[in-house]
């Protein structure tokens, strides 16, 4: 092969390269990962309201008021003279503290510890119908002193299918046995009880 066949040749070779090239085209896109954690168990808990109470002005003994965390029934005891729930209201009414656990990885019907910390003598102040839900019932002008609540919850639940469970906080509520009108209205515990679960995992 001459010298300009050569030529021609690699003339051809690179045209035909670039015709194979000429229409070629790229794309391209990103691509993120993502994930997700969350407690390998979680508890949450409401709050526990021992309702709206009807007391005279008075001075005398105190007046207690337990609420049941098994049944959810609610007695006064102590000085009960005049003394009544008021069920004007249904957001007046007392309610336990509801807790749901979830997420555990213990068997089904393993026995759960629960322990609560901060739960007694449990003061009060004056709060309003925000704050405490209560419906219509505004703070007191003066707080009444001394009121106090201690909340209890069950030694161990059982877990049930999913790792879950549910329990309920009750307690006993303090009334104090000096009140006047000034005292009237709603309140709510300025220090919060922390309850706690151990499923032994």
């Amino acid at each position: 092969m001459n010298k300009l066949s050569k030529i021609a040749a690699a003339v051809a070779v690179l045209a035909a390269f670039a015709s194979t090239n000429t229409f070629a085209e790229t794309a391209s896109d990103t691509v993120d990962a993502k994930a997700g954690i969350q407690p390998a168990m979680e508890l949450v808990c409401t709050d526990v309201s021992f309702g709206v109470w009807r007391i005279p002005a008075r001075t005398g003994a105190a007046t207690t008021i337990t609420l049941d965390k098994g049944t959810g029934d609610v007695v006064a005891s102590g000085n009960t003279s005049r003394v009544a729930q008021s069920t004007a209201n249904a957001s007046w009414l007392h309610n336990r503290g509801t807790c749901t656990l979830s997420g555990s990885t213990a068997a089904n019907g393993a026995s759960v510890t629960i322990t609560m910390s901060g739960n007694t003598a449990m003061p009060f102040d004056a709060a309003n119908s925000t704050t405490t839900g209560f419906a219509g019932l505004n703070a007191p002008t003066t707080a009444v002193s001394g009121m106090q609540a201690t909340l209890d919850a069950p030694a161990t639940v059982t877990l049930g299918a999913g790792g879950s469970a549910t329990f309920y906080i009750g307690g006993v509520l303090t009334i104090p046995g000096t009140i006047s009108a000034n005292n009237y209205g709603g309140y709510k515990t300025t220090t919060s009880a922390t309850v706690t679960a151990n499923d032994g995992v």
